[in-house]
């Protein structure tokens, strides 16, 4: 290992906007399958309301989202040299988040 290695360092303002933003997201996603209506606003036209399966899907990537944003704050506490697997890690989630929220959307559209 070198020793003129430096870890990441991420700003706290980012870390504590990663980190409020998954607990909303987290919190707001349980209510909506709590109560089997999981609103997703839309910005030209007024939304579609999940329920059931759909619902359950839309959760996962809203879970599988708020994982990546917590693995960057993560990643700036881990000293070790390994922000490569970091960012691998938050590509492969960015690709099942997208993934389940297409499935979830077109799951909803089917029903």
């Amino acid at each position: 290992m070198k020793d003129d290695y430096t870890p990441n360092h991420i700003p706290s303002n980012e870390r504590t906007r990663y980190i409020a933003f998954s607990v909303l997201l987290f919190c707001y996603g349980s209510y909506g399958v709590w109560v089997n209506d999981l609103y997703i606003p839309g910005k030209r036209s007024r939304g579609i309301h999940l329920h059931d399966v759909p619902a359950w899907i839309m959760y996962g990537a809203m879970i599988t989202a708020c994982v990546v944003m917590l693995s960057v704050v993560v990643d700036h506490y881990d000293r070790r040299n390994n922000e490569t697997h970091y960012r691998l890690f938050a590509q492969i989630g960015k690709y099942v988040g997208w993934g389940l929220f297409g499935l979830s959307l077109v799951m909803a559209i089917i029903r």
